[in-house]
């Protein structure tokens, strides 16, 4: 480890600037509606308007009275205990480890495991072998984006990518095509923007692949052939073909003119293409299964389904497959790389869906076929390599890619998860190539239905509201109702906090000392520049009585009895060794715990004090680490044949459940496009309503900000509903009039319509996360259309391999 750069207060996560949200915070720090005391519930019902009755107490008949309640359940049932949160920077340090030593696996992170990353995080593991994945704009020419807005102050890394592509297009002219059925903060400053139904994002992907492939023979053969699993043979049952001895994926070696293993010690010249005979095995390559495949997805099949003209598509094809410069190599420091300056970046918008996560591949294929995978101008894995030294990826027995990455909260999706009978609230064992699951609203609606051997007692809510963002406020509430007890963490009172027993005043970020939050899985810029690790520090003191929930959370950690578990585990995950490891059953509090963790990664000098005086610590990447494909093993799935094999396990343990309802169907090996539920609905319902981010919210957490509330009077959203000239025209609606918006199943909102060329005509659209009602929330109460109150939470809407929630709804508009 090279420490290249000490103490420099221009952090390259932003370097030194703030968004509009950041520039804002005061008013979140101030807001005269914060929670400063304990409070507890005196109302024993529960549910959406209900008045919790809220009454002060003290911190120590507070936390007594959630001592308590943990050791019941333990003493019960460890799995009984529940976690509620989204706050993983914080959450990373101490949240997993009290989770072991408590002994329970159920942990939910609320709207970002229904909507967010279903088919993102999913896909970038067993790709690149890393949890993101963002575009490399210092080098790219040409970037497709579907319903992704990286790089336009949106996303996981705004500040950066912002400038990295400001950057890109002062110095060369870098083609940015954004697809989305609403030209919104990327498809308004892009160089094209391709409406598109919403949901049909894969068909599209599918049909420039099939161009790519059958028709221009544009695409990467050496990296096809030797760093993914296309020339691996595909027997009739569409499994691998494997060698009887060792039992590996074979190759048709073109030279012996007979199948081998694909890492036969003699060499290989495996074929990419072709149909073949092993013995009296009939088998193909999975390229030729793929290119066989794609031949549906014509250009006029596909503007049939997405309503994008062939044209678009044919032309879409040629741009990308040029732009990609398959074969060219660039130098970088003295070292000679693979250039494939096109890639595609997908995010939420294809990700809300049903069969999004078969779908996604479809989209990820792109960059498969033409390599743009981990090298310059291509489609990067965030933090791939740790230059700590830490990780690597590896590779599998059948020579797949293996992230070397820890992720804590549900294994890397390849390898995939043993399906079996759940332990967990959320159904995980069933989901073996997702890293986490939506599903525990329906399992706490309906326990015995899904077989759940335990029951939650108890839940321990963090900056999280589920009840405003996961779809059906009512069928949400109806799940926490069930719980006997929950606690919040709260600054305000939001929606779900409404729910709780007993509430903890918590600290705003701006009076709290967090370790590392650029979290080494996540928030960190791939590519060139500088690895670094950041500590975020109080700017105030928080108000007396009000204390962090992390420091809240290891004191009680304390009191319930279980220290020396949570030292033990500590001491594990963090790497605590000699003096530096927590002690048997003695306290220590998070400063304490995050000082040790300090020095364990970085060394003695490099204390909790030094990071205070020096605010960050960068450590020097090398070509290895921002661009590791060429030098790490592993090979990236292009056919997946892990997919059919857990659809079958998946369906055995199903149906040994009695749940011989569950849907294996997308466990295809090939990606497809499957229609949402509503695609082909009554035709009464002719329009599909979406939301949308704008650059200046973060979820529902800054609706109460009245500066941001100002800004949101200045863009399209509040009550506003974006409606196509044309579409509003056939029903005599104006600019600025009332609208009555209405779903199939009876749901209805209403707002004000606002005219835009801006948005596909068959779409309809509002601003995410907006309209709360809970008077914890004084200035974003009635403010803005509760979108997600149109979603209905059921299976019918699920996902049953990514566990995403289908937010694709069908709906009629009318003038009130």
């Amino acid at each position: 480890m090279v420490i290249k750069i000490e103490g420099n207060p221009d952090s390259p996560h932003n370097d030194g600037k703030t968004c509009a949200k950041g520039n804002s915070a005061i008013m979140g720090l101030y807001a005269p509606n914060r929670v400063l005391r304990p409070l507890k519930r005196t109302n024993k019902e529960k549910g959406i308007g209900i008045d919790p009755g809220w009454v002060e107490v003290t911190w120590e008949e507070a936390l007594q009275a959630v001592v308590d309640r943990l050791v019941q359940v333990r003493a019960k049932d460890p799995r009984g205990l529940m976690f509620l949160m989204f706050d993983p920077q914080s959450f990373s340090l101490i949240g997993p480890a009290f989770m072991s030593a408590f002994g329970t696996p159920n942990l939910a992170m609320g709207a970002a495991q229904t909507y967010c990353g279903n088919n993102v995080h999913n896909i970038t593991f067993p790709v690149h072998g890393s949890f993101f994945a963002e575009p490399d704009y210092e080098y790219a020419n040409y970037c497709l984006l579907f319903g992704s807005q990286n790089g336009f102050g949106i996303g996981t890394n705004p500040m950066g990518l912002a400038k990295r592509l400001a950057e890109a297009r002062a110095k060369r002219k870098i083609r940015m095509v954004v697809v989305d059925p609403v030209c919104g903060q990327a498809a308004s400053k892009a160089d094209e923007w391709i409406p598109i139904r919403p949901g049909t994002d894969p068909a599209f992907a599918l049909g420039i692949a099939n161009i790519l492939v059958n028709e221009l023979g544009i695409y990467d053969r050496e990296f096809l052939v030797w760093c993914t699993n296309a020339p691996y043979l595909i027997g009739p049952d569409g499994l691998y073909l494997r060698d009887p001895e060792t039992k590996k994926p074979m190759v048709w070696d073109q030279a012996a003119g007979r199948p081998r293993p694909f890492n036969h010690p003699q060499p290989v010249a495996p074929a990419l293409s072709g149909e073949f005979t092993a013995g009296s095995v009939s088998c193909s390559t999975a390229f030729t299964l793929l290119s066989k495949h794609l031949l549906k997805y014509t250009p006029e099949y596909v503007a049939e389904i997405t309503g994008i003209p062939a044209t678009t598509t044919a032309r879409v094809a040629r741009e990308f497959g040029k732009a990609a410069c398959i074969g060219s190599k660039i130098v970088i420091d003295g070292q000679e790389l693979p250039y494939r300056p096109a890639h595609v970046d997908w995010n939420r918008g294809p990700s809300a869906h049903k069969h999004s996560l078969i779908g996604g591949w479809a989209i990820q294929l792109l960059n498969t076929l033409v390599g743009a995978i981990d090298v310059p101008g291509g489609h990067l894995g965030v933090n791939v390599v740790d230059p700590l030294g830490t990780w690597s990826p590896t590779e599998c027995p059948d020579g797949m890619i293996v992230p070397g990455m820890p992720y804590a909260r549900g294994g890397t999706a390849y390898p995939p998860k043993i399906p079996c009978a759940p332990n967990a609230v959320g159904l995980n064992e069933l989901f073996p190539v997702s890293i986490y699951s939506s599903a525990f609203p329906m399992v706490l609606n309906d326990p015995e239905r899904f077989k759940l051997p335990y029951r939650i007692e108890m839940i321990i809510n963090t900056r999280s509201n589920p009840v405003l963002n996961n779809g059906d406020p009512q069928f949400m509430a109806s799940a926490l109702k069930r719980v006997p007890f929950m606690v919040s963490f709260a600054q305000h009172i939001d929606e779900t906090t409404e729910f709780a027993d007993i509430v903890l005043p918590d600290t705003h970020y701006l009076e709290t000392l967090t370790a590392f939050p650029n979290l080494h899985i996540e928030w960190m810029l791939a590519g060139r520049g500088d690895w670094y690790q950041t500590l975020r520090q109080p700017v105030v003191e928080p108000p007396p009585g009000v204390r962090s929930w992390m420091d809240t959370l290891v004191s009680v950690a304390y009191r319930v009895g279980i220290s020396a578990d949570l030292n033990k585990t500590l001491n594990t995950v963090l790497k605590l060794k000699g003096d530096l490891r927590l002690e048997g059953e003695s306290s220590y509090n998070y400063e304490e715990i995050a000082d040790r963790w300090a020095k364990a990664m970085f060394g003695e000098q490099y204390d909790l004090e030094w990071f205070r005086a020096k605010g960050l610590i960068k450590v020097a990447k090398d070509i290895r680490h921002a661009y590791p494909r060429p030098f790490i093993k592993g090979r990236v799935p292009l056919y997946l044949e892990h997919y059919k094999r857990m659809g079958e396990q998946v369906k055995a343990v199903t149906a040994e459940m009695g749940l011989d309802w569950w849907d294996v169907s997308d466990y295809e090996p090939l990606p497809e496009w499957r229609p949402c539920p509503g695609f082909n609905g009554d035709p009464g319902w002719d329009l599909w309503i979406v939301n949308y981010k704008v650059p200046y919210h973060t979820h529902s957490i800054t609706y109460n900000n009245p500066w941001l509330g100002e800004l949101s009077e200045l863009y399209p959203g509040g009550r506003t509903i974006v409606i196509n000239p044309q579409t509003a025209g056939s029903r005599n609606i104006a600019d600025g009039d009332p609208i009555r918006v209405e779903s199939a199943d009876g749901r209805i909102l209403e707002g004000v319509a606002r005219l835009s060329q801006g948005i596909h005509p068959e779409v309809i659209g509002t601003v995410c996360s907006q309209g709360h009602w809970a008077k914890g929330h004084p200035f974003a109460t009635g403010r803005g259309i509760h979108y997600n109150s149109l979603i209905p939470f059921n299976l019918e809407r699920f996902d049953f391999i990514s566990t995403a929630i289908d937010s694709c709804v069908k709906v009629r508009v009318s003038k009130v």
